[in-house]
């Protein structure tokens, strides 16, 4: 993927900061709402669904599109 303009730059970070928001809600929380079906394969991979778009967000906001 090519990111020419801090503005692509921007709304890519914004994505990545929704997916790990969506990935939260559809996994974990899910998941605690309901204790008595809680499996932990689901929870370990909620939260690597979680912090893997979260850091590359971070990351990426973090940089500066040479110009």
């Amino acid at each position: 993927m090519v990111i020419r303009t801090n503005k692509q730059k921007d709304n890519f970070a914004k994505f990545l900061y929704d997916i790990a928001k969506i990935d939260f809600a559809a996994f974990i929380i899910a998941q605690v709402t309901n204790p008595s079906a809680i499996k932990e394969w689901v929870l370990v991979v909620g939260i690597f669904a979680t912090i893997l778009p979260l850091i590359a967000a971070i990351i990426l906001d973090g940089k500066e599109i040479e110009t």
